[in-house]
């Protein structure tokens, strides 16, 4: 081989070379930049204080810049900085921080407990028909959704999370207007109201007649997930029914077959 060949193919080798350690310096710098901003992104949303969130910003331009303009020392300096800073905040606010990880961790093991609960369903039926038949009697506004098999885990997290047995007089208690959880609708799974004060987007299709807040909630949820839903007017103590995207004018005697029926039905 000549000296040409020679030289062609070592400025070919320095080449490759070269463009190697630019995409390694690439990833490297988007990835260590992501974790940084990643981590303190968020523990400025966790802790919420203004400070905590300006140091934050400062050090993730100066982490940044001092990486691209190739200072690695100084982002080296500066990365420590952020880690040792993370260390203390946590420490500092450790009641916080254990509020993030607890609650959730709280809730979804609550609900879990209450899926795998094995039921009576006679027991539950007869309780919901002695419930909506005192709503309906009183003219209490209720909103009452059983899950089947679409999960509504996505829907309760808006709600306050219950986990108390269906019985009458809780369901009552509930929806009595004067108490905080009346407003919304409770989730029921396996005899358990997972959860009180849920609240569902309204249908915003047209109806005949006139349909308040709740029935276009119960339409509108049944749409999204195969529940069955009643609804208890407060002002008529009408029952309704609402599955598949459809709302069923109940009368009271008829009540438990009916519900019966859309409850066991595949």
């Amino acid at each position: 081989m000549n000296m040409r060949g020679t030289l062609f193919l070592a400025n070919y080798a320095t080449s490759i070379t070269q463009n190697f350690q630019d995409i390694s310096f690439v990833v490297e710098f988007c990835m260590s930049s992501f974790l940084i901003i990643l981590l303190t992104g968020i523990l400025a949303y966790a802790i919420n204080r203004l400070p905590v969130r300006i140091f934050y910003l400062i050090a993730d331009i100066g982490y940044v810049l001092a990486f691209a303009f190739g200072m690695e020392i100084l982002a080296i300096i500066i990365a420590v900085l952020i880690i040792g800073a993370s260390v203390i905040v946590c420490f500092v606010n450790l009641g916080l921080i254990r509020t993030y990880i607890a609650i959730p961790l709280k809730n979804s093991k609550s609900v879990s407990k209450a899926e795998n609960k094995v039921y009576n369903k006679e027991e539950f039926i007869s309780n919901v028909c002695k419930a909506v038949k005192w709503l309906s009697k009183t003219k209490t506004g209720a909103l009452i959704t059983i899950e089947r098999k679409t999960p509504m885990d996505d829907y309760i997290q808006n709600g306050t999370i219950l986990n108390a047995p269906f019985v009458p007089e809780l369901v009552e208690t509930i929806f009595f207007d004067k108490t905080r959880l009346h407003d919304g609708a409770i989730v029921v799974k396996n005899g358990i109201i997972i959860a009180a004060a849920v609240m569902y987007d309204n249908s915003t299709d047209e109806y005949e007649g006139k349909l308040g807040a709740r029935h276009r909630a119960a339409i509108g949820i049944s749409k999204l997930t195969d529940s069955v839903t009643v609804v208890v007017s407060e002002e008529t103590g009408q029952i309704s029914i609402a599955h598949s995207g459809i709302l069923d004018k109940i009368k009271s005697d008829e009540f438990e077959m009916i519900f019966r029926n859309q409850i066991e039905a595949n």
